[in-house]
């Protein structure tokens, strides 16, 4: 169905069947917690089966499910689904083998990632890697939507938009990928129109259904996470952005990143207001990399820009990217990329010719 922004609005505010069923269910229990078994066991059992309705009243044990993508997608062509999330459901803790954006349009929702609780606001979007047992609450008229997205699609869709020199996109990787428990990234975007904007136009194509509509949703997919980053890179919560200082990882890559050619370890510290040791401690945790390696890498990448955009000498590039010694800048190249900077332009060319 091919929706305009209004009719979209309405479509999402609306309770349908199994939302008005989930909700009648949450007050009964609310409103009279004596007779709810009865209740429950007055309900009828063939619509839950017919609409896979969550009663936890009428399971005799806990359950933790576990979707693998196949559970999902099926046979389905594109990689990525839009759902909104049923007002009212019960709680349940789950996991599962896909990437989820959770996207709260409006109002707030309450979710738990492996045991931690967040309270999420209008406009924050919060991304849970595969793996990570996590639940989510929404328990009045608020609207929560969920982007579900295979693995193997978000990693090429979402860092196509990052260059994997950027030491942004290694601090992503990093929480995404490496950490075993307690993963999630939230952009709190407050009340950006144009994050609401990108939202609709996504979820509408998603309904729509026309063609090429999955080509669509790829590319709108990539626009949207580089608006994220865009108007949003400072506004990242995570498990390893929050101490007691108050800054956060995204803002100290994003310090490097411009002060790159002459930021030591002691000065950046300070700059944020750590001591050596901590903030030495502080960035390995949370990039996977030491300050050296993270200042080395950005230097390089920024060394092949260079070399593949101009025609800089390469005693130029190494002053252009804060090397002191020619020698030291050649060195370290060629034991990184295995190739001297003059075989790396050279083949640089030759690919594009």
């Amino acid at each position: 169905m091919k929706l305009t922004k209004d009719e979209f609005r309405s479509y999402l505010h609306h309770y349908d069947e199994d939302e008005i069923f989930y909700k009648n269910m949450y007050f009964e229990e609310k409103d009279h917690p004596a007779t709810f078994h009865d209740y429950c066991l007055g309900l009828d059992r063939d619509l839950i089966s017919d609409h896979h309705l969550f009663v936890p009243e009428l399971r005799t044990e806990a359950w933790y499910p576990y979707m693998e993508e196949k559970d999902l997608f099926g046979n389905l062509t594109g990689n990525i689904m839009f759902a909104k999330h049923y007002r009212y459901t019960p709680l349940f803790v789950h996991e599962h083998e896909f990437f989820e954006i959770l996207c709260i349009y409006d109002g707030t929702a309450q979710t738990t990632i492996q045991g931690i609780s967040h309270t999420l606001h209008t406009g924050d979007i919060c991304i849970i890697p595969p793996h990570t047992k996590h639940s989510v609450g929404v328990f009045d008229d608020s609207i929560a939507v969920n982007i579900l997205i295979r693995g193997t699609t978000f990693q090429s869709t979402f860092f196509q938009a990052l260059t994997a020199d950027n030491a942004l996109a290694q601090f992503f990787a990093h929480v995404l990928y490496r950490k075993t428990e307690g993963n999630y990234l939230i952009f709190h975007t407050g009340n950006d129109v144009r994050i609401c904007d990108m939202l609709e136009t996504m979820y509408i194509e998603y309904l729509a259904h026309e063609k090429y509509s999955y080509t669509f949703l790829n590319s709108i997919l990539i626009l949207f996470w580089a608006m994220l980053l865009r108007y949003h890179e400072n506004d990242i919560e995570s498990i390893l952005t929050k101490d007691t200082s108050g800054n956060s990882m995204t803002e100290i890559l994003n310090y490097l990143n411009h002060h790159y050619q002459t930021a030591t370890l002691s000065d950046t510290a300070a700059h944020f207001g750590y001591s050596t040791s901590h903030f030495s401690t502080l960035i390995k945790e949370g990039t996977g990399q030491t300050f050296l390696q993270i200042i080395r890498n950005i230097k390089l990448n920024q060394a092949c820009r260079a070399l593949r955009e101009s025609s800089l000498s390469n005693n130029a590039i190494c002053k252009l990217v804060g090397y002191d010694s020619p020698e030291h800048f050649m060195r370290t190249f060629k034991k990184t990329y295995g190739m001297t900077p003059g075989e790396y332009r050279k083949k640089y060319h030759e690919q594009e010719s």
